[in-house]
C-alpha cells in the first residue's frame, strides 16, 4: 500500500527528472530538497541516489551519442578515489544536521557566480570526481558542481546534459553501493523505490522529448527561484 507521502515522492521524481532532462542540471537538487519530512533523515541521502541512478542512467541510454568519453575516464578514475576516501567518514556523520548542511550547500551552489575563463590544468575532471563524489556521500547532491567545467569545454547542449548524466550515474552508483556495504537497508524502501525509479524513467522521456522547445534562459531562471525556497525549507525546520 502506497502511503500519501510516498505518493508525493513519486510524483516528485517525475517532474525532477523531467527538469533535469531539459536543463541538464536541477532535478536532483530539487527532489532532495523535498525529502525532508518525508523519509526518516538518514534514509534520504541513500533512497535519492538510486533514484537519481535511474534518473541519469535513462538519459544516457536516450542519447548515448552525446557522450563526450573523454571526460568520462577521467572523471571515474577520481570518483573512486573519492568514494572511498568517503567512506572513512560517513559513519561519523551526524544525520540530525543534514537537512541544514545540505540547504545550504545548495544554496551556494545555486547562486555563486560561474566561473569563467579556460581552466586547462590537466587532470580537472579526476581531481573533481574525488571531490565531488566524497561530497555527495554528505550531501546527498553535488550535481550543480561539474556542470561549470562542462561549460568550459565547449560542448553543445546535448552533449553537456548526457555527458553530465553519465558522471553523475557513476557517481550516485559508488555511493549507493557502499550505502549496501554500510548496511543500509534499501528493502525497506523498496516500493517507493520502485515507484520512483518508474516515474523518474518516464520524466527523463518527457524531458528528452521536450528539450528543445523550452526556453532555456526562462527556464533556469525559475528553477533557481524554486529550488532556493526549498533549501531555505530544510534550514527553517532545521532551526525551528
Amino acid at each position: 500500500m502506497v502511503t500519501l507521502s510516498e505518493m508525493f515522492l513519486i510524483v516528485a521524481a517525475f517532474f525532477t527528472s523531467m527538469t533535469t532532462a531539459i536543463a541538464g542540471i536541477g532535478g536532483g537538487v530539487m527532489l532532495i530538497a523535498m525529502m525532508p519530512g518525508f523519509l526518516p533523515v538518514a534514509a534520504i541521502i541513500p533512497v535519492h541516489g538510486v533514484v537519481q541512478i535511474s534518473s541519469n542512467i535513462s538519459r544516457v541510454f536516450l542519447g548515448l551519442r552525446h557522450i563526450e568519453w573523454r571526460l568520462i575516464w577521467q572523471y571515474l578514475a577520481g570518483a573512486v578515489v573519492g568514494v572511498l576516501l568517503g567512506s572513512q567518514l560517513v559513519l561519523d556523520m551526524q544525520w540530525d544536521m543534514m537537512p541544514l548542511f545540505l540547504g545550504i550547500f545548495i544554496l551556494i551552489t545555486t547562486w555563486m557566480p560561474r566561473p569563467s575563463g579556460t581552466a586547462r590544468f590537466p587532470f580537472k575532471f579526476v581531481i573533481l570526481g574525488a571531490f565531488q563524489t566524497a561530497l555527495s556521500l554528505f550531501v546527498g547532491v553535488s550535481g550543480p558542481m561539474n556542470m561549470p567545467f562542462l561549460l568550459r569545454e565547449n560542448l553543445d547542449r546535448d552533449r553537456t546534459v548526457i555527458t553530465h548524466a553519465t558522471q553523475m550515474t557513476m557517481t550516485h552508483t559508488l555511493k549507493v553501493v557502499l550505502f549496501g556495504v554500510l548496511g543500509f537497508a534499501f528493502g525497506s524502501y523498496s516500493v517507493l523505490i520502485i515507484g520512483m525509479i518508474a516515474s523518474a524513467t518516464l520524466g527523463s522521456y518527457v524531458g528528452t522529448k521536450v528539450r528543445g522547445h523550452v526556453p532555456e534562459e526562462v527556464f533556469k531562471k525559475g528553477l533557481k527561484v524554486l529550488i532556493t525556497v526549498l533549501s531555505l525549507r530544510m534550514i527553517v525546520r532545521v532551526l525551528m
